[in-house]
């Protein structure tokens, strides 16, 4: 069989996976990295991997340049912020990604933070080893998470692994989501509501939804003033889709908890209000830094593997997806 001649966007850092990708591909790397190198280098190429940080300059002007391209394939868990992939699609490129790697330890990360929030072990742990004696009796007794009702906004990969994940500790499941319809969140075991319907009537809030310039701001004070005492903000998604100035007045002004992964800028200000508050539970941007995210090489070889084979990749997008995830 014929190899697939590609072209990847630096090296491709698993030797394993490397060589994986070899047994169906005669694989090109190279260093240099811009619109001007792709516009030369590409075109000729069937295929191509795409880094994070060149996802950018796959623009409609490269994939024009390139008539022989039937692949792209990003190292990350998604494109639609940066690779004209919409595009590419009504081209009848291949799209694929390696969101599977993501899924899991995204939906256990934020599995972490909302029971460390509710349950307050951060706070025992930094009164302990701040040298309150024994701070046993400081809080009120805390909350576990079964049969709470949460929300989670956004259906996409990370979304819905978190509820598969969540499922193992309550029924009442709801998602915010554009493009999922009432009849397919029934079929999915979830309730399908609106952004103020998750705010008002669920304990705990997870965003977990794809950023763009439609979902700017898309929670601010309109959405915090309806939550309920106690309850619980998640943000393990933008920091840009929260308007972190309302966030943090509404926490000073009721009694809510946040826990949050990302903030509007990064990295968060040392002065910023949410470094001192109580019931706010902070972590660098980091819910996708575990060491399984690291076989995400392996996905990309799978998938690969899988177009080479003349089948459809599971990652790849549609352009019916690919539409709906612009909007969600």
């Amino acid at each position: 069989m014929k190899k697939i001649s590609l072209l990847s966007l630096g090296k491709i850092a698993d030797a394993a996976a490397r060589a994986r990708i070899a047994e169906h591909c005669d694989i090109t790397e190279i260093e240099e990295i811009s619109e001007e190198a792709l516009l030369h280098h590409l075109p000729g190429y069937e295929a191509v991997i795409v880094p994070f940080t060149a996802q950018m300059l796959v623009t409609e002007r490269v994939i024009d340049a390139a008539p022989q391209l039937r692949l792209i394939a990003s190292t990350y868990g998604g494109t639609r912020q940066n690779i004209a992939d919409l595009y590419a699609l009504r081209k009848g490129i291949t799209v694929i990604h390696t969101g599977a790697s993501r899924e899991r330890p995204m939906a256990e990360y934020t599995l972490a933070l909302v029971l460390t929030s509710l349950l307050r072990i951060a706070d025992y742990h930094h009164d302990m080893i701040s040298g309150e004696a024994w701070p046993r009796f400081k809080y009120p007794r805390t909350r576990i998470l079964f049969q709470r009702k949460v929300a989670v906004i956004g259906f996409g990969r990370i979304g819905g692994a978190i509820l598969r994940l969540f499922r193992n500790f309550t029924n009442n499941l709801s998602v915010v989501s554009r493009h999922l319809t009432s009849e397919e969140a029934v079929a999915a075991g979830v309730k399908k509501v609106s952004l103020d319907e998750a705010f008002h009537d669920n304990e705990i809030i997870i965003l977990a939804g794809g950023s763009n310039s439609d979902t700017f701001h898309m929670v601010g004070a309109e959405q915090f003033a309806v939550m309920q005492e106690d309850a619980l903000f998640v943000n393990i998604a933008r920091g840009k889709m929260v308007d972190q100035s309302a966030m943090i007045e509404a926490a000073k002004a009721k009694r809510i908890f946040l826990a949050l992964d990302v903030f509007e800028n990064e990295p968060l200000e040392s002065d910023s209000p949410l470094r001192t508050m109580e019931r706010v539970l902070l972590t660098p941007h980091r819910a996708n830094n575990s060491i399984e995210f690291e076989q995400r090489w392996n996905c990309l070889a799978d998938e690969i593997g899988r177009f080479a084979a003349g089948e459809r990749p599971e990652s790849a997008l549609t352009v019916e997806r690919a539409v709906a995830m612009s909007e969600s």
